[in-house]
């Protein structure tokens, strides 16, 4: 059972508006009672388009299998990269099928209330659905808005989170050259900090995940971490994920999942999907953009103020200590 709440207001639709998208709900799960899991999450509601509300049955009633496997974040968090990695690894390294077929091929994305889904909700299930076992699967939903079947049959999820600072930036970045966002940074900032972006609360998003780290079906993997040590964070996965690389396949997976490599890889980089987008639906304001932009730590630095920064650190630190939320957590989203 779900609340479904309108969200109101000329300015904060004004700041979350963005391609065919300007009807918004907050959207709660009621029935917590009996998922055991359910006394990890935070009881906050998530912003998500209208139309969400068409799916949320169909999303809630999905049959998962015990040999799935997921990849969960929220959005611009590192979700592509960490994807590759986990289907290489459950693929022995099979260069040459990544590369023939793209990642959302492999890697399906499970959100059927997205706006090219708007009108097959069912169909888009059932493709899902009869996938061939075993099945890759991503999505942003938060944790009370996935299936309930995975809380009960625990197929294997990675989960990625990254500082709030660069998930903005990257956000923004994408919203503006993919999604039709026409305001600025200083109003997605704004509208981040007010929850009115898809799948906020972000803080919510994080914590449950992060509250539910110990469980043996879930890994919580951070964007820094990748950065900083590839070889260690493919190593744990593959251990998470029961497959066995020797140093040397490590080392290969490593090279094959760098920046340079990536942002190249055809089969990863969407540059065909966003060069496809009609000019007269969403003409890109950055000619130089990319969906792989930069693959940086602390990139925010270049385009955020020093005010914004620390409005966005503040919101952070008060976000934590009011929903209780383990203090290690400000090391990964700071």
């Amino acid at each position: 059972m779900f609340s479904c709440e309108r969200v109101s207001g000329e300015d904060l639709l004004r700041r979350a508006e963005y391609y065919a998208t300007k009807d918004f709900l907050r959207i709660q799960r009621l029935d917590c009672a009996d998922i055991p899991i359910s006394k990890h999450w935070d009881t906050r509601p998530f912003f998500l388009p209208a139309r969400h509300q068409l799916s949320l049955e169909l999303i809630e009633n999905f049959k998962v299998r015990s040999d799935d496997t997921w990849v969960l974040s929220y959005p611009k968090t590192g979700t592509t990269w960490t994807q590759e990695m986990v289907w290489q690894i459950s693929n022995n390294l099979d260069f040459t099928r990544g590369m023939n077929y793209s990642i959302h091929d492999r890697f399906p994305f499970f959100e059927v209330g997205s706006v090219a889904a708007i009108n097959s909700n069912e169909e888009s299930l059932k493709f899902l659905q009869n996938m061939p076992s075993p099945r890759f699967i991503q999505s942003h939903l938060p944790a009370p808005l996935l299936p309930k079947e995975i809380w009960t049959v625990k197929p294997k999820i990675v989960y990625v989170a990254r500082n709030a600072k660069d998930t903005i930036l990257s956000f923004y970045h994408f919203y503006r050259n993919v999604q039709d966002y026409r305001g600025t940074l200083k109003d997605l900032v704004e509208a981040f900090l007010a929850d009115s972006t898809n799948y906020a609360p972000f803080d919510a998003h994080v914590i449950d995940f992060w509250n539910m780290r110990n469980e043996k079906n879930i890994l919580f993997l951070t964007y820094e971490d990748m950065k900083r040590n590839l070889p260690f964070v493919i190593q744990k996965t593959a251990k998470f994920l029961e497959k066995s690389l020797t140093n040397e396949q490590i080392d290969i997976l490593a090279d094959h999942l760098s920046f340079d490599k990536m942002s190249q890889n055809n089969s990863v980089n969407f540059k065909q999907r966003i060069e496809d987008i009609p000019k007269c639906v969403n003409p890109r304001k950055d000619k130089d953009f990319a969906f792989m932009r930069k693959g940086k730590i602390g990139s925010y630095r270049e385009e955020m103020s020093p005010d914004m920064i620390d409005t966005i650190n503040e919101w952070i630190r008060r976000r934590l200590v009011e929903n209780k939320a383990d203090p290690e957590l400000l090391n990964i989203l700071l």
